[in-house]
């Protein structure tokens, strides 16, 4: 859930701190030597590396509900729209992100068409590389 979060607010270009804090969680999360639900419902959170106040809230959420309220926010929002592609096409967020604004696309079929009548090599880096690989797969 932290990594799909990670990946939505990359997505939407949101501040890059945030995206990181979320994907050091997930993953010390996935190297724990025993369930987190455990350490959570215990207040461990010191054995959870990158689990601050605003982390640790969120935490307790997914063991008490079994959701992640910021996740189903992100969820909801025109952005993910544009998030299978991230593992269909296997694009990074924010590249494909930074897509999306600058073509101000709304869907699939838009991003593609514009990246079609757009000029590709006036785009710069991994914006240029994700567009090629977007044009490339359809």
């Amino acid at each position: 859930m932290f990594l799909e979060l990670a990946d939505l607010l990359d997505l939407a270009g949101e501040l890059p701190f945030k995206s990181a804090s979320y994907r050091k969680v997930a993953f010390s999360l996935q190297n724990l030597d025993r369930c987190y639900d455990k350490l959570v419902k215990a207040g461990e959170f010191e054995k959870i590396p990158g689990a601050g106040k605003a982390i640790k809230e969120k935490l307790i959420a997914m063991v008490e509900t079994g959701q992640l309220p910021a996740l189903e926010k992100w969820r909801n929002h025109e952005i993910a729209i544009f998030y299978p592609w991230l593992y269909d096409l296997k694009l990074k967020p924010r590249p494909l992100g930074i897509l999306i604004k600058k073509l101000e696309a709304t869907d699939f079929k838009d991003l593609i068409t514009k990246l079609k009548n757009h000029d590709i090599g006036k785009l710069t880096g991994q914006s240029r590389e994700t567009a090629k690989i977007i044009i490339n797969k359809n």
